[in-house]
């Protein structure tokens, strides 16, 4: 019973982990998206969406998931209807030179 415990928090931790090291990916990479890029190249700085919302203007939506397994914030990357970026929300922290489980998080 007690080994079963230990391998419940150890994959909780190891969980928590990789949520703040994928938010960290992303929160550096919003920061070189740019107007004008294509669907492509956002895809090889930013991988995969975890969503993908069309709009009723052709364009489509892409979101990554930023924060923590509890409290959470998506990037979005706005397309137009020719497959560019139009604009980007990044999460207000997400400045990219931070890592999300630092203390100092966040703060100015």
């Amino acid at each position: 019973m007690r080994n079963r415990l230990i391998g419940v928090v150890m994959a909780a931790a190891l969980l928590y982990a990789c949520t703040a090291q994928e938010s960290y990916k992303n929160a550096v990479a919003c920061t070189e998206i740019e107007v004008g890029m294509t669907q492509e190249q956002v895809r090889q700085l930013m991988g995969e969406p975890t969503g993908n919302d069309p709009a009723t203007d052709g364009g489509n939506t892409w979101s990554y998931l930023f924060g923590s397994a509890t409290d959470t914030q998506p990037i979005k990357i706005i397309f137009g209807a020719d497959g560019r970026v139009t604009s980007k929300q990044c999460a207000p922290e997400a400045q990219g030179d931070k890592r999300p489980d630092s203390g100092d998080y966040g703060k100015e």
